[in-house]
């Protein structure tokens, strides 16, 4: 079997970087409630904090949901307190004749509490995505290895804030992100994802759904440029779909990355998932759309789980994806770590053994 241009596509998650020092988000809550206990800065936050997670578990229980089946993530704690933090500029705020008496006290009347919380949070995030030591990211490169050998352009959609995979541009291997360069001289433009004679393809498109940690709006334009310190990115403004009122911005780059990802989930046959927890309905919904187009696509996912589990595994995540055929041709669950995988030294083989057979296919 054969790999043509564009017959795979990559989706990175959270996981994909948790060996190069990222934390995972479960990790970030562990870290946040230690933080809580440990750190004055934080104890000011503590029954606020209980007070969220206990209400957060409370509305899931009332659905039905216990235990390891609710949704609690660094996520889901940014985005409702970011959805509190609106007060009388939420939608719902006429509908609701009083705020719980106890959550007013911890918040403070004007809320201003929920709001330092978040951006205390915000402030670690942004330490936690630059690790110290950028050198555990190398497997990554892997990624390279795996694009010279195919010799096309290879796509990546990273739910991820980090820069791992931009560390992999050098002189002799471009990763496209849409920007020319860092600074306001540089702002994102879509044209730079088309191939022209003026723009030969990169080795990498690399298209990030949810934003990056060195990405800033213009305060006039709004246009999105990118800067090489991220110490400089005030927390409020940091330009991430994280907490915020919707997954899907109806606005560049996100309208842009979106689409994208439609469209090549929709005509690849492989789809590459590492890291993924499979947690968002906007990507799920898209990765069901490319499944049941009846092209014989396949979702590899990678993960990171003991052999006993790996059959639970498949079967979580299709029925996360709401997979009628529940056959394991079409999502097939590789148990490996992102290092072992992308350090692989047959990774093309690999791959080009896991695509989907086609009816024209005489073996």
């Amino acid at each position: 079997m054969t790999i043509g241009s564009k017959d795979v596509i990559f989706l990175l998650g959270a996981g994909a970087s948790a060996e190069a020092g990222i934390p995972t988000s479960a990790t970030m809550i562990e870290r946040i409630e230690d933080r809580l206990i440990q750190n004055n800065a934080w104890k000011p936050y503590l029954d606020l904090y209980n007070h969220l997670k206990s209400a957060i578990y409370h509305a899931a229980g009332l659905r039905g949901k216990f235990g390891g089946e609710v949704a609690y993530n660094i996520e889901t704690l940014v985005n409702t307190l970011n959805e509190l933090e609106r007060n009388e500029d939420h939608p719902l705020f006429p509908f609701i004749a009083t705020w719980n008496q106890r959550f007013v006290g911890l918040a403070k009347p004007d809320f201003s509490r929920v709001k330092e919380f978040r951006l205390l949070i915000l402030d670690e995030l942004k330490k936690w995505m630059c690790p110290d030591d950028t050198s555990r990211s190398d497997y990554y490169r892997g990624l390279t290895s795996l694009q010279q050998e195919l010799n096309f352009p290879l796509p990546i959609f990273s739910l991820n804030y980090d820069l791992c995979v931009e560390r992999l541009s050098n002189s002799d291997f471009r990763v496209e992100t849409g920007f020319g360069g860092f600074g306001q001289q540089h702002f994102w433009d879509w044209e730079r994802f088309e191939e022209t004679d003026s723009n030969p393809s990169a080795e990498i498109i690399l298209y990030k759904l949810h934003g990056s940690i060195n990405w800033k709006r213009h305060e006039s334009t709004k246009q999105v440029y990118s800067i090489e310190q991220v110490q400089g990115i005030d927390s409020e403004r940091m330009e991430l779909i994280f907490g915020r009122d919707f997954k899907l911005e109806a606005g560049d780059p996100y309208l842009f990355y979106a689409y994208a990802f439609r469209q090549y989930t929709l005509r690849a046959s492989l789809i590459v998932s590492v890291g993924y927890g499979f947690g968002d309905m906007h990507i799920n919904k898209m990765l069901t759309q490319g499944l049941r187009t009846g092209n014989h696509c396949r979702l590899l996912a990678i993960c990171k789980c003991e052999e006993a589990e790996k059959c639970q595994r498949r079967k979580e995540i299709s029925q996360a994806l709401e997979l009628e055929n529940d056959e394991e041709s079409q999502a097939v669950v590789h148990r490996s770590t992102t290092k072992e995988f992308l350090e692989m030294d047959t990774l093309a083989d690999f791959l080009k053994d896991k695509m989907p057979k086609s009816d024209d296919d005489p073996f």
